[in-house]
């Protein structure tokens, strides 16, 4: 059965602040709170695929970013970002890209930290988010990066 719309999106941001929360060294039971939203999402994908993939994808991406799996990380990162464009949710797409920036600022991989940042900032802008893409360009400091993106792509225009 499908859940409600409130639900899916409570535990997917829930996910992400519990894994952030984890990384950020509050303890460990906040990485077992991300796992706990992560394996939610996961029974529910085959409800809705195109609705839970990315997600999924995303809360699979931070588990891997907190428990050291770089390798898996970065790949989920980059399908999670895939999914929600192909989906057509670029405000998604915004947010695994900045999710996907700051576990690359947290390895020390400034420059392809800063390009996840500028692609978000895109994204952002073209969902109508301005303050959140201003915010992300003055926190990320974005002036000082002199490479530029092109616009995110999206798979079909939404009303």
């Amino acid at each position: 059965k499908m859940p409600k719309v409130q639900l899916i999106y409570h535990m997917f941001y829930r996910g992400i602040v519990m894994f952030h929360l984890h990384r950020e060294g509050k303890g460990e039971h906040w990485l077992k709170e991300g796992k706990k939203m992560r394996d939610q999402l996961e029974t529910w994908v085959n409800t809705s695929k195109p609705i839970f993939e990315n997600k999924l994808l995303l809360l699979e991406a931070e588990s891997y970013a907190s428990t050291c799996n770089v390798v898996a990380a970065k790949e989920s990162y980059e399908l999670s970002i895939k999914v929600a464009r192909d989906n057509g949710y670029i405000h998604e797409q915004g947010l695994a890209y900045e999710c996907m920036g700051k576990y690359l600022m947290s390895a020390v991989e400034i420059r392809d930290a800063e390009h996840c940042f500028l692609s978000a900032h895109e994204c952002y802008m073209q969902w109508g988010a301005k303050a959140k893409a201003e915010t992300l360009w003055m926190d990320w400091n974005l002036d000082s990066s002199t490479e530029r993106v092109g616009p995110c792509t999206i798979k079909h225009e939404r009303s």
